[in-house]
């Protein structure tokens, strides 16, 4: 593929933003494009559970930043940039909530947070570590294998943001299969590895060269490479981590424009068979019979009748809060797409607002500001626009043959472009 990767995801863009179908496609391809322009790298630490990732984070921002110990699993992901120290939680409502680090833990661990029931979506950290001065977005995630098949779903989600990967393995455990199929995973996304052999200081110097020699040939096979970077530390005694922080640095000094190039290509493959998949389901939606979609349509109907009463209700309790209604149009919009996909199999995307309760919006001092109307408006306006696209996109009772004809085309021309996208991303 000869045309430079950004050119390539901006006529993209074009594309999707002409279809409903791949408004989801288009919000990741549009991050895709800033990250290139920006220059921005994303590097996470991925593996399997008690690997130590969040031990060896810590260690090489020279900060007990993350909690840590016998118990705690990671639940949410956790992002660190450069800054003043500060601790900041992302809710999937878009609702911003500013913490101490003492707090950290109630919402990262999942003894604490199970199964991720408070609805976070990521804690974000600032740190003013030397190793983020250039820029770096810095990922701890949760660990694939545990019992906990929610921090399995959210560390392979996240995989797919991660430009640069440090791969955690452990002495104390071969290499076993899950670790294997996440591996095959992450390398569909990422275009940088640093594998990282942690706990060497739990085993004598004979055995640790054995285990290097066994885990060079066989992440070699599994990555088709030649050689690999492979760096043996101990987290917790601060062991070898120099030597892993240095060969990220120079990396990001030197190559970083090729591993965020390389990186969006591969996630570019991903986006473009989303929005195949996307088109397939849609196919499928359309062999409904009209009474079937009259009766899907009447559900979804009753839902915005639910949600309005809803927004009139929460209306009256924050009349003069912006920031509280704001993210209750969030979970609306949450609301709406899962039932989107719950009656048509397709996914349908919203942007969500960010919603900062420290630093966002304005409410007069003495509270006369009222809001009902506005917002009870906004969302009925907002169940009358979903239901005009769902009409829309799927051509129902829609008698014109030639506004039913030119929508066929126009999506077999959009199908013959992504299987050409695709052919083209695979060079």
């Amino acid at each position: 593929m000869n045309k430079p990767i950004l050119d390539t995801i901006k006529e993209t863009c074009e594309i999707f933003g002409k279809y409903e179908l791949t408004k989801g496609e288009l919000a990741r391809a549009e991050e895709l494009a800033y990250k290139l322009e920006n220059q921005k790298i994303t590097v996470s630490v991925i593996g399997q559970f008690k690997r130590g990732k969040s031990t060896l984070v810590n260690a090489i921002l020279q900060d007990k930043i993350l909690p840590v110990g016998i118990v705690p699993v990671t639940a949410v992901v956790t992002t660190i940039e450069y800054g003043e120290k500060a601790a900041t939680v992302h809710f999937t409502n878009g609702i911003i909530k500013e913490i101490s680090f003492d707090e950290m833990s109630s919402f990262i661990n999942e003894q604490e947070n199970q199964d991720n029931h408070l609805g976070v979506s990521q804690v974000a950290l600032y740190c003013p570590a030397d190793f983020l001065a250039g820029g770096m977005t810095f990922v701890d995630t949760p660990g694939v294998g545990s019992v906990h098949q929610k921090n399995t779903d959210e560390a392979y989600s996240y995989v797919k943001e991660s430009d640069a990967v440090i791969f955690m393995l452990s002495v104390d455990s071969p290499i076993n299969q899950i670790e294997i199929d996440f591996l095959k995973n992450a390398k569909e996304y990422a275009s940088k590895f640093y594998f990282a052999i942690n706990k060497i200081d739990s085993i004598d110097e004979d055995d640790l060269a054995d285990y290097l020699a066994y885990c060079r040939n066989l992440i070699c096979k599994l990555m088709d490479a030649d050689d690999i970077n492979l760096f043996p530390v101990s987290a917790k005694k601060n062991i070898g981590i120099d030597e892993l922080k240095t060969a990220i640095l120079e990396d990001c000094q030197t190559t970083v424009k090729d591993i965020i190039a390389d990186s969006a290509k591969l996630k570019m493959r991903d986006i473009v068979a989303s929005a195949l998949s996307q088109i397939t389901l849609y196919r499928t939606a359309l062999q409904l019979t009209h009474k079937e979609f009259d009766e899907k349509f009447a559900e979804i109907e009753a839902m915005f009748a639910e949600v309005q009463a809803e927004a009139a209700e929460f209306a009256e309790n924050f009349r003069s809060n912006p920031r509280m209604l704001e993210a209750h149009m969030n979970d609306i919009k949450n609301q709406l797409s899962a039932k989107v996909s719950e009656l048509f199999g397709i996914e349908y995307h919203y942007n969500i607002s960010t919603v900062d309760f420290f630093r966002g919006g304005q409410v007069a001092e003495d509270g006369s500001r009222d809001l009902r109307e506005s917002f009870t408006a906004a969302v009925a306006q907002l169940c009358a626009d979903l239901k005009e696209t769902l009409m829309a996109i799927f051509m129902h009772r829609e008698e014109n043959a030639y506004t039913v004809a030119r929508r066929i085309n126009d999506l077999n021309r959009l199908v013959r472009k992504l299987v050409q996208l695709r052919s083209e991303l695979a060079q």
